[in-house]
């Protein structure tokens, strides 16, 4: 849509003067209380309105975060000439209830959100109430909201005597050239609250501990008019058992009372934290866990501690990673939808979370951030300069529309995305020599497998080679592309694209497989998993690939590897090596952060700087693939024809989950002692269990 599409007459309006975050206000006289009413809203960055005092929606960090519109100082713009698309959201609220006969009040908070680098704080809104329309215009007002300095990722200050201003007109400023959306995705909420447990103090200052790492905001009440409190949120405390300023990264909370009643809270950004300090005089009313409204549809449970305890701490983490409209790699220090953390994970996400409209926004956004004339995809959707590479992140165009196919059964996105698909690989192909994707845009990333434990400090980068990684992404890409060629009629590309998948793959048995002894590119890290997984190899390189581990013990790899480590494992024979893996409590594993206190889940292995990556979590879908045996049938998709196949590892003898299907929950429970497995079947799916269809409801089985 465009913006008139959307807004008809409104008029953005911005403040006339200096200021972070401005209340505007402006005012409706109705005849009557409308019988029908609803407003859309933008407001650039993030929005709170509220209708004769009342809030329209407990929406929080609205709306939806996207590549907004042109700006200057965009660095691939900038630097490379590139030419991306442009999304802005606008939200939509029934406002019915809210209106009356007479004179209505619109007050509306405008804080920088994510639209920081494009311009200052901005408010349009268009209000129809029983046919009539009303928008924001001249006639609006303005004043500060108190705040006083904003950063996306450091937090907010307050000082609430700068809240009594006078009301100022306010200036009209041009709607953005962009293309409007009315926001459809899952929105930030305040999902659940914790009551922090008070654990030190000094002579000035009070440590709480939620007891698990979250995000969110502590709410805060008293304090002494005039003062200034801070409140500072870490991940962890030091040795000394106070707060780890290390692990605060600056995120923060000052505010200055007033005199009247207040809460004080961050209103317009998030922290991430277990512990919080706060000056003393200010007193913890509660803490809120804010985070996208997705709903778990998936359960798992087992007698091995470790297993409940990845289980626990990755939905935490994939949880407190989605914000604002797009999956994370951290919630504190970057925030950005990384395209190679995001295409990893999102079919666990998909499996384990109602999560289907949130990735039909995730895609967009990849999409609007490929350059259209290379085909270069970022690093991040939406784009913001960052770390990657030509593999594991731009294949994301691809990726994340397929397994969302596979997952939903919709092939909507795949047709929608399929030429930009295409477009990628002319990018591939013209950053290549000698048959290996080996570069990327000048002086930009190439991070290959991207935080292995080799180096014992954050962010190893893998010995094996990056071309090696960039041709596995390339190669198995275009198999997912041809995959989707045929349904979706698209099979003139095949041939081109088959031919390109030979050349590629013979350049990798030529320069990296070692004939003598099966291991590809020397065994080094996760090597003959990446192989392995493209159909390459010989029985020598699997089993090398298994004794290493069984040696070692521990994972040897970084977000992409140790995925396909376990689910090479567990698919040829070597489920009791996969368990021991994922059950391991040495260092570095999964064992060792949930026995050292972790909540959720670290970003490196060993030297964490972060405490909060999903990107680690993604094997947590073999828990049910493999252990419970859940899996899609071949060929199948949108979770309908499930084959269930559980691997007894040795390590679990009882466990049991469910997972959502397209008929509903199916639960399986299995006692390996027993040889008992029970499956609750729901109605309007097929489930296969050694090679015959379970009836719906209650199947008590042997294995």
């Amino acid at each position: 849509m465009t913006f008139s599409d959307l807004f008809g007459s409104a008029k953005f309006v911005a403040a006339s003067g200096e200021c972070v975050a401005p209340v505007f206000q402006s005012t409706v006289t109705l005849a009557t209380k409308p019988q029908q009413a609803v407003i859309t809203v933008c407001g650039l960055g993030f929005f709170e309105m509220a209708i004769n005092g009342q809030p329209v929606t407990a929406d929080r960090f609205v709306p939806l975060n996207s590549h907004y519109h042109h700006y200057d100082d965009c660095y691939c713009y900038k630097n490379f000439g590139e030419e991306l698309a442009f999304r802005i959201y606008a939200c939509r609220y029934d406002v019915s209830a809210l209106l009356k006969a007479g004179e209505n009040v619109l007050t509306c908070t405008v804080a920088p959100g994510w639209y920081f680098r494009y311009g200052e704080p901005k408010l349009c809104w268009k209000l129809e109430a029983d046919g009539q329309a009303y928008g924001s215009d001249e006639t609006a007002l303005w004043r500060s909201s108190g705040m006083t300095a904003y950063s996306i990722t450091k937090g907010e200050d307050y000082d609430f005597r700068q809240a009594h201003g006078d009301w100022q007109p306010v200036k009209l400023v041009d709607a953005p050239e962009s293309h409007y959306d009315l926001s459809d995705c899952p929105t930030d909420k305040v999902i659940r609250t914790i009551a922090p447990k008070k654990i030190a103090e000094t002579e000035t200052t009070v440590l709480y501990d939620c007891g698990e790492n979250i995000t969110g905001t502590a709410v805060f009440t008293g304090g002494e008019p005039g003062q200034t409190y801070t409140a500072l949120f870490a991940e962890k405390r030091n040795e000394n058992g106070f707060l780890d300023e290390e692990c605060s990264y600056g995120q923060h909370l000052t505010f200055v009372p007033d005199g009247e009643p207040r809460e004080f809270r961050l209103r317009f950004t998030w922290a991430t934290f277990r512990y919080v300090e706060v000056t003393k005089g200010a007193d913890v009313k509660t803490v809120e866990v804010i985070h996208a409204d997705l709903p778990l549809t998936a359960t798992f449970e087992s007698d091995n501690a470790v297993l409940n305890g990845l289980f626990d701490i990755y939905v935490r983490t994939q949880l407190d990673n989605m914000h604002a409209g797009i999956p994370s790699d951290c919630p504190h220090l970057e925030r950005r939808g990384y395209t190679g953390d995001g295409q990893l994970t999102c079919e666990t996400v998909m499996l384990l979370f109602d999560a289907k409209a949130f990735y039909q926004k995730w895609m967009k956004d990849i999409s609007d951030c490929q350059d259209r004339v290379s085909g270069h995809v970022q690093y991040t959707a939406p784009y913001v300069q960052s770390g990657g590479g030509p593999g594991g992140w731009g294949c994301a165009i691809a990726e994340v529309p397929y397994v969302y196919y596979k997952m939903t059964g919709d092939l909507t996105p795949a047709k929608q995305y399929f030429d930009q698909m295409l477009h990628y690989f002319d990018y591939l192909e013209a950053h290549s020599e000698n048959g290996f994707v080996t570069s990327d845009q000048p002086d930009q990333w190439c991070l290959g497998d991207w935080c292995t434990p080799n180096t014992g400090k954050h962010g190893g980068r893998p010995d094996m080679a990056d071309e090696y990684v960039n041709n596995y992404f390339y190669i198995k890409t275009i198999g997912r592309v041809i995959e989707l060629a045929r349904l979706i009629g698209r099979e003139e590309v095949i041939p081109a694209l088959e031919a390109k998948k030979r050349e590629r793959i013979a350049a990798i048995m030529d320069k990296y497989f070692d004939a003598a002894t099966g291991n590809f590119d020397e065994d080094k890290n996760s090597a003959n998993a990446f192989a392995l997984d493209l159909g390459l190899g010989d029985e020598r390189t699997l089993k090398n690939l298994a004794d290493k581990l069984d040696r070692r013990g521990s994972f040897d790899s970084g977000i992409f590897g140790t995925d396909l480590v376990v689910k090479l494992l567990f698919e040829n024979g070597y489920e009791n090596l996969a368990a021991r893996l994922l059950t391991g409590e040495e260092h570095p594993s999964f064992g060792y952060m949930l026995k050292t206190g972790a909540t959720t889940i670290w970003e490196d292995w060993l030297n964490p700087r972060s405490m909060c990556h999903p990107m680690f979590g993604a094997p947590v879908r073999y828990l049910f693939y493999d252990l419970l045996g859940v899996r899609q049938a071949d060929g199948a998709a949108g979770m309908k024809k499930i084959v269930l196949d559980p691997k007894n590892s040795g390590v679990v003898k009882r466990l049991g989950g469910s997972v959502r299907t397209a008929g509903g929950d199916l639960a399986v429970q299995i006692d390996w002692t027993k040889k008992e497995m029970t499956v609750r079947v729901p109605n309007g799916i097929d489930v296969f269990f050694g090679g015959e269809r379970l009836k719906y409801g209650q199947n008590e089985l042997k294995v």
